[in-house]
């Protein structure tokens, strides 16, 4: 009896392992919220035209599409591509995409046009949802008519901003890697510590590029 209830154990412990680590796997995304680097639908680091695509098969308007610098573009869409949990129909809301050198630096959620009491039932709820994802909020700030509170993953940063006067509040997310290489190549250009293109220095800015003779050909003195 011993040699037939044998392999029928081990088959049922397999089943239950195999169970096991299956379902496990399935609860990562909720047991490691610093983990989704989608929470509007968007993945950092993506491309404008990989943002467009998922623009377009959700079927959204885009408000303003502008070029801020050589560096940085601004999409903003009408609405939102994800399930949220809050009720947002009726309300002013738009998702805002920031792009750093051609990526996806962060997105955010604006609301605008609410009333008093929309934006406090908005904003509770929204502290709730970031409170079970990410914990208490590693800092909150108060000043005039503006509050903010600001979550810290090793990954994203997460700021709740809210402003009194206008009843208008923004939920942004930025991913961290892209936003230190921005500050660090913006501290570059206010010290004047911009790294030099080799390229652009021998034959754009440089005498590499010119032919022989074009200087006295053309009487141009340096």
């Amino acid at each position: 009896m011993r040699l037939v209830r044998m392999p029928y154990m081990v088959f049922i412990l397999s089943f239950f392992l195999v169970s096991t680590v299956s379902l496990a796997q399935n609860q990562v995304p909720n047991s490691s919220p610093g983990t989704d680097l989608a929470p509007l639908g968007f993945q950092f680091k993506i491309s404008k035209k990989e943002a467009m695509r998922i623009i377009d098969s959700n079927h959204k308007a885009i408000v303003q599409n502008n070029v801020d610098s050589k560096e940085i573009r601004t999409i903003v869409i009408h609405g939102v591509v994800v399930d949220l949990p809050l009720d947002i129909n009726g309300k002013e809301v738009h998702t805002v995409l920031e792009f750093y050198d051609k990526k996806l630096l962060s997105t955010s959620l604006s609301f605008v046009s609410l009333s008093a009491l929309e934006r406090v039932e908005l904003r509770n709820k929204l502290i709730n949802y970031l409170n079970e994802r990410y914990g208490k909020p590693n800092d909150e700030d108060s000043m005039l008519y503006f509050n903010s509170w600001t979550w810290q993953t090793p990954k994203v940063k997460l700021v709740l901003h809210t402003n009194k006067k206008d009843n208008t509040m923004k939920i942004e997310y930025t991913y961290r890697a892209l936003s230190e290489a921005k500050y660090e190549d913006e501290l570059d250009k206010r010290r004047n510590t911009e790294k030099i293109d080799p390229a652009r220095e021998m034959f754009i800015e440089g005498d590499y590029s010119k032919p022989t003779g074009y200087d006295e050909r053309y009487r141009i003195t340096k």
